[in-house]
């Protein structure tokens, strides 16, 4: 696989590390977003993590930033911070992941990320303080060019 073939649009999900069983799936939604990434030849990776857009107004995103390797298990990772002045400023994120399996006979396959997020810093404050260390395992299913 060429490190430029992770440039794309994903829908992101990412998802509470809770070990028992869950009557409600959505006890388990930590995130649901959109991940634009272009990678570059050399494994530089850059992007943002969209939480909402307005037509014809700002993007609340988090700029990432990271690297990529060619080799197999194709690995990457990346950091992503709230952009300045925006509503969430204060997020800071750290990514590890891989590219999951291409199965040569698989049906409907598309390419998937996979791996761990950690919340590196608190964000918010008072009741709506999210504290640093938390962490959740992502998807991310790339979308149709």
């Amino acid at each position: 696989m060429d490190v430029v073939e992770l440039t794309g649009t994903y829908t992101y999900r990412s998802f509470l590390n809770r070990p028992e069983p869950v009557d409600d799936f959505n006890k388990l939604r930590f995130a649901q977003l959109e991940l634009r990434l272009a990678a570059e030849p050399d494994g530089a990776v850059r992007g943002e993590l969209v939480f909402s857009e307005e037509p014809g107004g700002d993007t609340i995103a988090m700029d990432m930033d990271g690297r990529a390797s060619g080799s197999a298990p194709f690995v990457f990772t990346l950091t992503g911070k709230g952009r300045p002045g925006s509503p969430i400023a204060d997020f800071h994120y750290e990514y590890d992941g891989i590219v999951l399996r291409h199965w040569e006979t698989g049906i409907g396959q598309r390419m998937t990320l996979a791996g761990t997020v950690l919340r590196a810093e608190d964000h918010g404050s008072g009741p709506t303080l999210a504290k640093a260390g938390q962490t959740a395992s992502f998807l991310a299913v790339k979308r149709e060019a």
